[in-house]
């Protein structure tokens, strides 16, 4: 259970009654993961959607490059939430159980394509460093142009708020999770 209660549409002011509404809607009914969280506050947590639904959905970055960017990131914030959400879709996008096994467990990468080489080192770099070398960045963005290097940059920094929300708020892994437990 998380730091705190689930909120309710009888417990939100009448004016953010709306906004919740919304999130519920575009949930499909109910919440969980860090929109459990978010939707504390409504108009807030209604604006992430929008921004988490193009980052993950509505973007030309190849899929395998998409999860691995937030598996990069989920590792560097230590945040066993989204690694356990992420891992199997990594896998199931191409990335190799020794790419994913080897970030999980902060050993050296195997042998992996030159784009995923490149989201890796961009993430892991930056995440240790708070910047990216002229090398690193020079051949992340020989490898996805600048649109996509935008994009990947914003959704590795919008996994890391979203590891700090689900990490702050110690909301727990969902039952049947597969993955095994992340090392922390």
């Amino acid at each position: 259970m998380a730091r705190v209660p689930q909120v309710t549409r009888e417990g939100l002011p009448e004016g953010l009654r709306e906004a919740f509404d919304a999130v519920l809607e575009a949930n499909g009914g109910s919440v969980s993961g860090p929109t459990s969280i978010t939707v504390n506050s409504p108009e807030m947590a209604r604006r992430r959607g929008h921004l988490t639904n193009y980052l993950r959905y509505e973007n030309d970055i190849p899929q395998n490059i998409l999860e691995l960017a937030i598996c990069t990131a989920a590792r560097a914030m230590d945040c066993a939430y989204v690694w356990n959400a992420h891992a199997p879709a990594a896998r199931r996008a191409g990335v190799s159980d020794a790419v994913i096994d080897a970030l999980r467990e902060k050993r050296a990468m195997p042998e992996m394509s030159a784009a995923e080489a490149a989201i890796v080192k961009y993430g892991q770099e930056f995440y240790a460093n708070h910047k990216v070398a002229d090398a690193t960045f020079q051949e992340a963005l020989a490898q996805f142009g600048t649109q996509q290097l935008v994009e990947l940059t914003s959704l590795m920094g919008h996994y890391a708020q979203t590891s700090f929300i689900l990490n702050a708020f110690e909301v727990a892994l969902p039952e049947g999770t597969t993955e095994p437990v992340l090392p922390v």
